[in-house]
């Protein structure tokens, strides 16, 4: 029963539980979220993609500097939370949560300008098709941000989750092999922690 609530964290499930989560992670990763966004170059007119988007949280800030604004997340549950979270701007038309998969993006080519991944690319299936798929959306000199407690499966906290949840850890020089192989140009930055932000720019 322990580990079917945690299991909440890879995809909340209609329940007490999962929307309690998504609450959770709102609020607990708000500090790591903050640093991942400050390095980002937004601009008003630019349209960015939240993948794996949990309850919102990140969505409602990129809300603040830029008109147009997307969610994809496969959890229905999270796809709710995050709806009634932003639920003022869908209505205006500038932004939408969907229901999807990373490995098919419902989005043209060439046609966001950002695309981000907070604390969810651990949980991906065939992660280099997840990549193409975001080179494919991207505009040109398009950033794609991932955001990462864990960089190392080594660190204790990480450690403890990725053996019970069974999810992967990236290090930064995995996701940098992965990502140039496809056409990104790519740089990162580690705090005292460990933990990670990773940029990659479609070249």
């Amino acid at each position: 029963m322990f580990k079917s609530f945690f299991e909440n964290v890879i995809k909340p499930k209609d329940s007490f539980g999962g929307r309690f989560m998504l609450k959770s992670m709102n609020k607990g990763h708000e500090k790591l979220a903050k640093w991942g966004r400050s390095f980002l170059e937004i601009n008003k007119a630019d349209i960015i993609l939240d993948l794996g988007c949990g309850g919102g949280r990140n969505i409602e800030y990129f809300l603040t500097k830029a008109n147009k604004v997307y969610g994809i997340d496969y959890s229905k549950t999270s796809v709710e939370v995050a709806s009634t979270l932003n639920k003022d701007a869908i209505k205006m038309g500038r932004c939408k949560i969907i229901e999807g998969d990373v490995k098919n993006i419902p989005f043209e080519d060439e046609s966001i300008d950002i695309v981000t991944a907070f604390e969810t690319i651990y949980f991906w299936e065939n992660i280099e098709e997840c990549f193409k798929e975001i080179y494919r959306v991207l505009k040109n000199d398009g950033q794609f941000l991932i955001c990462n407690e864990g960089a190392f499966r080594d660190r204790k906290n990480i450690k403890k989750w990725a053996d019970m949840l069974n999810f992967e850890v990236y290090s930064p020089d995995d996701l940098t092999k992965m990502l140039s192989k496809i056409g990104f140009s790519c740089e990162y930055y580690l705090d005292r922690k460990k933990q990670l932000v990773f940029i990659a720019k479609k070249r």
